[in-house]
């Protein structure tokens, strides 16, 4: 049998907090680049059609949504040999590699993206998305093994999904305080190298604030992930019930993030206030924090969860009411949906981490299956939202009703659904 993990019991300090969470900063700072930028960066940049462009980014992300249960496996089976922070910065050359190919495929001071193809885009997503899973996997599993206090592991999560919020802040902020656009070349310049230097900081942090005491000792060689499937499916099932929840939350989460920059531009007719917009919703998630923690601690974490997506969907459905140009009423719409986004990050890291600690053993395949979820959310509403938007544009039909179910109808009902789901684990 392989040894447990060694929990550490202590409540922790807001130094040991910090130090955990600040690699949420610069991981964060690719979001928003990755997911929302990129589309129209390669869109304006390249010869490369909106459709293909989508079609690339799933074929990048179907293709790398095995890796992330294959490196929690390898993450366990490494624990006694090299702590769990130690296996996180060893991925922080790939990761850095990925991105410089991804944002500068014709190199660092090309003036020109126009040749740049399908499968260059196909290609070096897959490597950055393989270094981000290097790095995030055993960065999420440090947390179920950092603490058995449960409301510990609620302010761990919460350290780091608020952090991550700030580095969204912050490169919200960079083209505001550069005065350069996010489609521009010298934007993603400047970025990438905020973004190596967090990245340094974020991971001496780590390590300088994560003791080995908790790390697991003398463990025998894990079996194959197929096995360690196996097994938790015949012995203990409950692991996985979040799953289904997961994939519906954050399929629910990705459809508006991935057509925020269109819904706002070409519904809206906002274009020059999306950087506002993002500004005030992150903003807003920040500040709800501390109060949803509360909420938590006194009600559970599986109702504070329910209660964040009920708000987050109620508050959706303000979309169909919107008319062009409305500026208030959809700042509005923003605010409310921001005031549940640290939580909805939070809740569902903690309860994954208190699940986690039943098998530690198997802590990071768990923490890698639920990464592949993510993943396979964020491919499914890229792969299906950019292509359906550009055929209906191709064929000059109104898109609004297309835009509107896309960003809004159908992530209420995944909300509604998710929620329900949820009511299993009141307990929580």
């Amino acid at each position: 049998m392989s040894s447990p993990v060694s929990v550490s019991k202590s409540i922790l300090n807001r130094w040991q907090l910090l130090g955990y969470g600040a690699l949420g900063w610069p991981l964060a700072m690719l979001g928003i680049p990755l997911y929302l930028y990129l589309p129209a960066y390669y869109q304006q940049n390249t010869e490369l059609s909106l459709a293909i462009i989508g079609m690339a980014l799933l074929a990048a992300r179907l293709t790398d949504v095995l890796t992330d249960p294959l490196i929690g496996h390898w993450s366990d089976a490494l624990t006694a040999k090299v702590p769990r922070a130690w296996q996180v910065l060893s991925g922080f050359g790939l990761l850095i590699l990925g991105v410089y190919q991804l944002f500068f495929p014709m190199g660092f001071y090309a003036q020109s993206l126009e040749a740049v193809s399908g499968w260059q885009l196909v290609f070096w997503s897959f490597v950055t998305y393989l270094g981000w899973t290097w790095v995030q996997v055993p960065y999420l599993t440090l947390a179920s093994e950092r603490t058995d206090d449960t409301f510990s592991q609620s302010r761990l999560s919460a350290s780091r999904e608020g952090l991550a919020i700030v580095g969204v802040l912050s490169v919200l902020l960079l083209p505001l305080l550069l005065q350069q656009s996010f489609t521009e070349l010298a934007f993603f310049q400047n970025l990438f190298w905020v973004f190596v230097g967090l990245l340094g900081l974020a991971g001496f942090s780590l390590i300088l604030s994560t003791p080995r005491l908790f790390v697991a000792k003398d463990r025998q060689a894990q079996p194959n992930p197929v096995a360690v499937l196996r097994t938790i499916l015949q012995q203990q099932p409950i692991l996985l019930k979040l799953l289904p929840i997961y994939l519906l939350n954050n399929l629910a989460n990705a459809l508006p993030a991935t057509l925020f920059v269109f819904f706002v531009a070409d519904y809206l007719q906002l274009d020059a206030d999306k950087g506002l917009f993002l500004l005030v919703y992150f903003l807003s998630g920040v500040l709800a924090l501390p109060l949803w923690l509360q909420i938590s601690k006194r009600w559970g974490k599986a109702f504070s969860w329910q209660l964040s997506m009920g708000l987050a969907g109620f508050s959706f459905i303000g979309v169909f009411w919107l008319d062009p140009s409305d500026f208030s009423g959809f700042m509005l719409i923003c605010i409310l949906t921001g005031l549940s986004l640290g939580i909805d990050l939070a809740m569902p890291a903690s309860m994954q981490a208190d699940l986690a600690q039943q098998q530690p053993q198997w802590a990071g395949f768990l923490f890698g299956l639920w990464g592949m979820v993510t993943k396979f959310a964020l491919a499914l509403a890229a792969g299906l939202a950019l292509p359906l938007y550009d055929w209906g544009k191709s064929l000059e039909l109104s898109t609004d009703w297309v835009l509107l179910g896309l960003y809004a109808g159908l992530p209420i009902v995944l909300k509604l659904w998710a929620m329900g789901l949820l009511q299993r684990f009141k307990s929580l």
